[in-house]
């Protein structure tokens, strides 16, 4: 099924890794607008904290990027991305944090000069019965095994 076209507009900042910007936009809040902005066929959100998101390119380091950017404390992000806020049910909506948060703590990267680390992953079984905090058990356990 098409992604219908016609959402409001909505306040977003723009990591631009193939210009090397950072800027505030207002974008289509529609799932194809931000596809063609990235540059993507698949989205990731990753949570920024304080109801932000960072929508990159899920595909991005199985894709040939050329360009990226790292935000502190992350390993990177291999291509473009936007940042948007979050409402309760998930939906997003205007970025409220300034530009300059963002273009003060991105740092772009050269991929053919200094590649991403190969993408982590785990796997944690759910032990006993699929019960919230089984569930919430293992992402504890997949939490620390990420990060060591």
């Amino acid at each position: 099924m098409p992604v219908q076209r016609g959402g409001t507009l909505t306040r977003a900042i723009f990591i631009d890794a193939e210009h090397r910007l950072v800027s505030e936009i207002q974008i289509e809040n529609d799932l194809q607008a931000f596809y063609d902005k990235i540059g993507c066929r698949l989205i990731q959100l990753i949570d920024c904290g304080m109801g932000n998101d960072l929508v990159c390119d899920e595909e991005g380091r199985l894709r040939d990027w050329k360009v990226g950017f790292q935000l502190p404390h992350t390993d990177g992000i291999a291509g473009n991305a936007l940042v948007v806020c979050s409402d309760a049910d998930g939906d997003f909506t205007d970025c409220d944090p300034p530009v300059k948060l963002f273009a003060d703590s991105v740092r772009f990267l050269d991929l053919t000069q200094e590649p991403l680390p190969e993408p982590r992953q785990v796997f944690v079984p759910i032990e006993g019965e699929l019960t919230e905090e089984n569930i919430e058990k293992a992402r504890l356990i997949a939490a620390f095994l990420m990060h060591r």
